[in-house]
């Protein structure tokens, strides 16, 4: 069962079409953008079996992520900062994501799944920004994000 959010959390997940996610392994860090769908606080995308993204995640299924939604008046920017746990998804939860994406990017062709990897964001921790409640513009250069952490899950000892 995926933790509780809040609902402006969850609209940002539904509406916002990109994340951008980070990976480290032996061969150093690494940043992709992907299009992605969500399910409460739950995370899906997909990538080609032969991507550095997949190879990165092979060998560390831990990732940081963002999600963003530009704003020219920086003043209303909101979007999301994670970490979490990456996962292949497998069985019959394939063609249930598959149609996720459908629904949410019905301009995508439909086609076989056999090609690419889905993949599952569990998040630990989500950041929430929402600079439209009003930002701290202090004295320092620029101005200070207004972030709610919405999430904290321990790590699982094992």
């Amino acid at each position: 069962m995926a933790p509780h959010v809040p609902r402006e959390v969850e609209e940002l997940l539904g509406r916002s079409r990109t994340l951008t996610l980070a990976t480290c392994s032996l061969e150093g860090a690494w940043a992709a953008t992907f299009t992605y769908v969500s399910e409460g606080s739950e995370i899906y995308f997909w990538t080609r079996p032969g991507s550095r993204t997949t190879s990165q995640l092979d060998e560390n299924s831990n990732a940081a992520f963002a999600i963003d939604e530009y704003s020219e008046d920086w003043r209303q920017t909101k979007g999301l900062q994670g970490r979490g746990q990456v996962s292949v998804v497998l069985g019959e939860t394939i063609a249930w994501v598959a149609e996720l994406f459908g629904r949410k990017y019905p301009e995508l062709r439909p086609g076989s799944t056999s090609a690419v990897v889905f993949f599952h964001i569990r998040p630990r921790t989500l950041q929430f920004i929402d600079n439209s409640r009003g930002v701290d513009e202090g004295s320092d250069f620029g101005a200070d994000y207004r972030r709610q952490s919405v999430l904290d899950v321990p790590a699982i000892e094992g």
